[in-house]
């Protein structure tokens, strides 16, 4: 199961967020799905801001200065809810499991 295991600010425009599952990195496409998720909820909420991988256990949201908003961290325990267990996030069960699914 992935979790965040830090929130770091990295200035005033940038929030970086290491993840793990288990006792190692999560895998690389487990990343991937979490970043398409929130940036997903981003444009459904209507947020400014970008979420990216940034190496092997960190997401970074990127959001312009005086554009941060409240939910902005929430989407991304919105994005881990649905990729750990796509069937308690019903609206967001499809796009969690990728392309093909």
């Amino acid at each position: 199961m992935l979790k965040v295991r830090e929130i770091r600010d990295d200035g005033p425009t940038r929030t970086r967020f290491r993840l793990g599952e288990g006792d190692g990195a999560p895998p690389p496409e487990t990343l991937s799905r979490l970043v398409a998720v929130a940036g997903q909820l981003l444009t459904e909420n209507g947020l400014s801001g970008t979420f990216r991988r940034s190496g092997p256990w960190e997401v970074v949201l990127e959001v312009a200065v005086g554009a941060r908003h409240f939910l902005h961290e929430g989407i991304l325990f919105a994005a881990l809810d649905a990729v750990n267990d796509p069937i308690k996030s019903p609206t967001l069960t499809l796009f969690s499991k990728g392309p093909g699914s």
